[in-house]
């Protein structure tokens, strides 16, 4: 799993690269903070684009792709199930939220290593929620169940929470919601995962 979600300054080698127009305006003075304003569809693409340019890089079997939710999941609350990447209170100081007060994103990694998972990601609760590989299914998660099909067309789970979302809600570890694959909003970004190709 990323440490951090992706940044507009990496976003941005791909935007170059693809000819087209940075989803963030004046992005260039938030270098750090994390992209926003990407569709699920977006971050696919963007992963798809990473992968050719570090295939000689990676290790054989692995490919770089959003994380499902359940590997999302795991990589927040650990191996203890936390209710927050740090534990199980709350804590203004360890996370980009409401309580916060700043109304916006701030630089990936603000919050490290104080707002830190078990596994050492930061920034997994506030800041921007996080698309997800997978559909919106009732849980328990079943991994066979067609949830992880990336050709049906329908929600896609966004994990995380914001800078917008309230301390008992979106920021918890086990909150998950559905959105829209087309939604774009300065609320929601993503991170990549090294794992195995997911097969439909």
């Amino acid at each position: 799993m990323a440490r951090y979600p992706l940044t507009n300054e990496f976003y941005n080698a791909y935007i170059k690269a693809k000819g087209i127009k940075h989803p963030v305006d004046g992005w260039e003075k938030k270098k750090d903070h994390p992209v926003t304003c990407v569709k699920w569809t977006d971050a696919m693409t963007y992963c798809q684009w990473l992968n050719n340019l570090l295939k000689t890089e990676l290790p054989s079997g692995l490919i770089l792709r959003l994380p499902t939710e359940a590997e999302w999941e795991k990589a927040a609350r650990g191996a203890d199930g936390r209710e927050y990447p740090w534990g199980n209170s709350f804590d203004k100081n360890k996370c980009n939220t409401f309580e916060g007060r700043i109304d916006d994103t701030t630089p990936v990694g603000l919050y490290s290593p104080q707002g830190d998972s078990p596994y050492g990601c930061a920034d997994m609760s506030g800041n921007v929620s996080e698309w997800t590989y997978s559909l919106f299914e009732p849980y328990p998660y079943k991994a066979n169940d067609g949830r992880e099909d990336e050709h049906r067309v329908s929600a896609r789970v966004v994990r995380g929470g914001s800078f917008v979302s309230l301390e008992w809600i979106d920021p918890r570890c086990a909150y998950r919601y559905g959105l829209n694959f087309t939604y774009v909003g300065s609320i929601v970004g993503f991170r990549v995962v090294a794992a195995s190709p997911i097969l439909s």
